[in-house]
């Protein structure tokens, strides 16, 4: 009976070790599903093929960056076209090209690996 005890003990932590949730770089659901929207757009509109190829490259996005991280290089690339001194920080900073490079790089190979950057965009 102890050894009954002992399998089933240990069966329990496994289980428990097994159903942990395993995704550190989670982006929240509402981002992905923007992403994913505005990707479709881009490409010629929702259909499967886009929808499919755009969720992809978010999630490529997410195994290569923190949700901290995408945000922090997602608000230069949309902000470095702003007039003024206040897109110069945007356009011409280290940290501006840095981080725009960086996540432009991983963006770039996600829809090569997605195939998104051969998409059909319309029906023929």
């Amino acid at each position: 009976m102890v050894k009954v005890v002992k399998i089933s003990s240990l069966f329990i932590l496994l289980a428990g070790v097994l159903a942990a949730p395993v995704s550190a770089n989670d982006f929240p659901t509402v981002e992905r599903v923007k992403f994913v929207q505005e990707c479709m757009a881009l490409k010629g509109g929702p259909n499967y093929v886009n929808m499919y190829g755009c969720s992809c490259v978010i999630d490529k996005i997410a195994s290569e960056m923190t949700f901290d991280e995408y945000t922090y290089a997602d608000a230069f690339v949309r902000l470095k076209n702003m007039r003024g001194e206040r897109g110069g920080y945007f356009r011409s900073s280290k940290d501006s090209r840095t981080a725009r490079k960086g996540y432009l790089t991983i963006k770039e190979d996600a829809e090569h690996q997605c195939f998104v950057d051969q998409q059909i965009t319309r029906a023929q």
